[in-house]
């Protein structure tokens, strides 16, 4: 009886083993939902709604180019036989590239004041070239066109220190849309290339010196060839945003400065010619892509890639400087690798030339004249006055408002589980999907906005609030998934693998233990996403339409067709957003610090 007893006590044993693993089911059905795999579920709500809003009208671009109703490549060979439309392009590219070189020339010195200074003065140089990415790009053109005009800010200078006698023609040419184009570029070359020298041992450079190589000599054959990564991707990612930008030069330049993507736009508004435009668009988006092959290709050579091994050309590089410094004699005294006073004096000036011309919308907002002058004559709050009298800056702030709110909140919500399935999930595809989500932010915005108006007018989605939410989407989802990426990347795993041990399951412990952790990274996200929607321009000139006009796009109109200080006064108040919003930012990353500060992990 005894061997009938363990074999019955056996058997229930078994029969509550099987008892439990049936009531489990449920917890291993979200387990397996929550696996690597099955994190997919988190990225197709943004993946989806890329596809329909920005793959599918991109698509019918690419179908719309070949011909509506019969296919042929006549649009194609008419855009790459006609003698004007490749001036215009090579004229594109060599602005492109003299604008790189440009940012480059003057970045640099920025980037290495950056690392050479204390970390406090580095964090405000962080802040001083980060302000201006955080400011609409149409304040910034418009605070140009007061710099540069007859009778702006620069000529009166000028003038009134007796260099010249009457004003020279600094605006609408080809100097106006340099300027103009190497101010907003800028902080693109900056931070590569700050990110880049930050990973260099700078003792490198003091033992080249110690070896008796001269300041310069070490910095051009050291220094230089290390940060060479850094330099490849900032002059890549400004050529590519350089040859799809449409604001700066349409504002700034004058009839003989015309790019490939104005050409473009006159295509779709004056010429009505969508088949010619979509073939354009397209010639410009396959440029566009293998710039974007070969940035990534440079970044893997640079060891940012998935084997993040730095790859041997920088090792050859620095042999050889190695081999040269020994027959080099020393042509600046010990200190900084370069002129000692050369790189602080060119660093600030450039953070001036930054940082200049936001502040002069204060002033200049305050002003009493009944026209842009500027010292002011007298200080008044007329303009600000008026802003908020006129119905018309009011209906348009509050399609703003509300469009960015929207957006803000949809894509930091999608943006947010598209990250998570993608850092956290392993499934097939999984870099094809990132890069498709995060391809908007590469392809030229007047390429997506002309795809998307071609798409929207369609289903009656132009001129509504639904289409410029579902517009911005496409700007802002990009943005949140980078952003919440990096946030997810850079935080320690193991507390809540900790916790998923003591019993936690996988959804209780991510959201106890690592939401909290990546809070302020999904905050900064959120703050990218509404300012990418309150800043836009180019969507909103072709899906804005007479009933949804945005405060951009009425801005647009304004700087184009009025002469009124209002300008000023809403410029100021839009670079205080921006200010605000990056003050929020800022507060939200120092106390992330500070709690990741206070927790220690021990290790078992």
């Amino acid at each position: 009886m005894r061997g009938f007893e363990v074999e019955d006590k056996t058997m229930s044993a078994g029969a509550a083993a099987a008892r439990t693993h049936v009531r489990v089911q449920p917890r291993n059905f979200v387990a397996n939902l929550l696996s690597r795999h099955g994190l997919l579920l988190l990225v197709a709500p943004a993946l989806l709604l890329l596809g329909v809003v920005y793959g599918v009208p991109i698509f019918r671009l690419l179908v719309t180019s070949f011909g509506v109703n019969e296919w042929s490549l006549h649009n194609y060979q008419e855009a790459l036989t006609d003698d004007y439309m490749w001036r215009v392009l090579l004229s594109t590219l060599r602005l492109a590239a003299e604008v790189t070189a440009m940012c480059l020339i003057l970045g640099y010195p920025v980037a290495y004041l950056m690392i050479r200074t204390s970390p406090r003065w580095t964090q405000i140089l962080a802040i001083l070239v980060i302000l201006p990415m955080w400011t609409s790009v149409l304040v910034r053109a418009y605070a140009w066109m007061v710099l540069l005009g007859r009778n702006g800010i620069i000529n009166q200078a000028l003038i009134g220190s007796g260099l010249i006698s009457e004003p020279i023609q600094l605006l609408y040419n080809g100097f106006g849309v340099y300027v103009g184009m190497v101010h907003i570029m800028l902080p693109y070359m900056i931070l590569p290339l700050f990110t880049a020298m930050k990973r260099v041992d700078l003792r490198l450079v003091d033992a080249a010196r110690s070896a008796g190589a001269g300041g310069f000599a070490a910095f051009a054959l050291v220094f230089v060839p290390l940060t060479a990564p850094g330099i490849a991707a900032g002059s890549l990612l400004v050529f590519i945003l350089s040859l799809g930008f449409f604001v700066t030069p349409a504002l700034l330049g004058g009839p003989a400065d015309v790019t490939f993507v104005m050409l473009i736009d006159r295509q779709v508004n004056e010429s009505l010619n969508w088949e010619l435009a979509a073939a354009m668009a397209v010639i410009l988006l396959v440029a566009t892509l293998i710039l974007v092959v070969l940035y990534w290709k440079l970044v893997d050579v640079s060891g940012q890639g998935s084997a993040g091994r730095p790859r041997a050309w920088p090792r050859r590089n620095l042999r050889a400087a190695t081999h040269a410094l020994g027959r080099l004699q020393p042509t600046f005294s010990p200190g900084s690798p370069a002129s000692p006073l050369v790189t602080p004096v060119l660093g600030w000036t450039v953070v001036a030339f930054l940082i200049a011309p936001i502040l002069i919308f204060f002033p200049l907002s305050l002003s009493a004249s009944p026209f842009l002058e500027f010292p002011p004559r007298g200080f008044s709050l007329q303009w600000f006055q008026n802003y908020f009298s006129r119905p018309d800056w009011l209906a348009a702030t509050w399609v703003s408002i509300k469009v960015a709110t929207f957006t803000m909140i949809a894509a930091t919500l999608l943006g947010t589980l598209a990250a998570i399935g993608l850092v956290r999930g392993r499934f097939p595809g999984s870099r094809l999907v990132a890069g498709f989500l995060i391809s908007p932010s590469i392809v030229p915005t007047l390429i997506t906005a002309v795809a998307v108006y071609f798409q929207f007018a369609r289903f009656q989605l132009v001129g509504s609030i639904t289409g410029l939410v579902l517009a911005h989407l496409v700007l802002a989802l990009p943005l949140v998934v980078v952003v919440v990426s990096g946030a997810l990347r850079s935080v320690d795993i193991r507390p809540e693998q900790a916790a998923r041990s003591l019993g936690a399951t996988p959804v209780i412990a991510f959201l106890k233990i690592t939401l909290p952790a990546i809070k302020p990274g999904i905050l900064t996200a959120a703050f990218f996403a509404f300012l990418a929607s309150f800043d836009d321009v180019v969507l909103a000139l072709f899906l804005s339409g007479t009933s949804a006009t945005t405060l951009p796009k009425r801005m647009w109109d304004g700087i184009r067709f009025e002469i009124d200080p209002t300008i000023a006064a809403v410029s100021t108040l839009m670079i205080m957003v921006s200010i605000v919003l990056l003050a929020a930012s800022q507060l939200a990353s120092l106390r992330s610090r500070r709690a990741s500060g206070e927790i220690k992990v021990v290790p078992l």
